[in-house]
């Protein structure tokens, strides 16, 4: 067994918030952000965003999306009205802004909500993407996500980010080295640096995304803020939080709260503060630790023996 899981096997069971009451599912507050992923890979919008409309259809700024599946966008204006025109090789689509109609190759279709003018971009509902552009397009309800042809995550190797050495990070694990090894025990020679905009991810298993998640209920959990990671498949990783203190915090996941999703996915939920630091690790923190003391979240989830890169994320949290 891995020295580091042996070190911390107490602090699975002494984290802050145990209790006999489990927090309902609905019961945090927090409201994802539309995005829409190309190809698993998320589209950067620079300024209109994506929304649900009051009749919670989702609506995309056709321009960004459009032009990013290679077609032609064009406009004009006829009778008062302002036409939207898209053309690939192999579609033609042509709409009214303020309608709910448009022509996609000659033919007439009706949508559930119209074609609107938002923030001085044009906005049209999801299904016309699909059918105007010739895309399989889903969407995630869970992430509130649209996903636009393949689903097939990359790997870190897929995604191109350099390594680095791994020496800047290791005054962090001055105090606790036998974390300075991946899933097989192999000492860590790399980094790599990602942001939160890079998942979803595969590694040793699907990793959706992260995100906070505060509970907000009568149960013992309520006010407590958890790291929240969505996976996919029976593989979670472990998580290293390397503090503004100079150490790292190892983290499991808490069982107890672990949320399957109706499309099969996974939530994970991992505390941030763990009275097993202090009484596993001899950590004594003069303030309960918060997401502000973290500066990198790390992922312990080698897919391979001789992954040795140590995968961190800089605190999209931290102000």
């Amino acid at each position: 067994m891995k020295k580091k899981m042996m070190t911390v096997l107490a602090a699975t069971i002494l984290f802050t918030g145990v209790g006999v009451t489990v927090p309902q599912v609905d019961a945090a507050t927090n409201k994802p952000q539309i995005e829409v992923l190309l190809d698993a890979r998320k589209m950067a919008f620079p300024d209109a965003k994506p929304f649900q409309d009051d009749s919670n259809a989702v609506m995309v700024p056709i321009r960004f999306v459009s032009e990013k599946l290679g077609a032609k966008v064009g406009w004009s204006k006829a009778g008062g009205k302002q036409i939207v025109t898209l053309k690939t090789d192999k579609h033609t689509v042509s709409m009214t802004v303020g309608s709910a109609t448009a022509v996609v190759d000659g033919e007439s279709k009706t949508y559930d909500s119209k074609i609107i003018l938002k923030q001085s971009r044009t906005f049209v509902p999801l299904r016309l993407v699909s059918e105007g552009l010739g895309q399989t397009v889903n969407w995630d309800q869970i992430s509130k996500w649209v996903w636009i042809g393949s689903k097939k995550p990359l790997t870190i190797e897929e995604l191109g980010l350099p390594k680095t050495t791994i020496d800047p990070y290791k005054p962090f694990f001055s105090s606790n080295p036998k974390l300075m090894t991946n899933t097989f025990n192999k000492p860590y020679k790399y980094a790599v640096k990602i942001k939160s905009n890079d998942f979803p991810l595969l590694m040793a298993g699907y990793i959706y995304g992260v995100d906070l998640y505060t509970f907000n209920d009568n149960s013992a959990y309520s006010g407590f803020t958890y790291i929240r990671v969505r996976t996919y498949g029976n593989v979670s990783p472990n998580l290293y939080l390397l503090t503004n203190k100079g150490d790292v915090r190892y983290r499991y996941k808490r069982n107890e709260l672990t949320q399957k999703n109706s499309d099969g996915t996974i939530y994970n939920y991992y505390g941030v503060y763990a009275k097993g630091d202090e009484v596993a690790e001899n950590i004594k923190d003069k303030k309960q630790l918060s997401i502000q003391d973290i500066k990198y979240i790390g992922f312990d989830g080698s897919a391979k023996e001789e992954d040795v890169s140590l995968v961190l994320m800089d605190n999209p949290w931290r102000r």
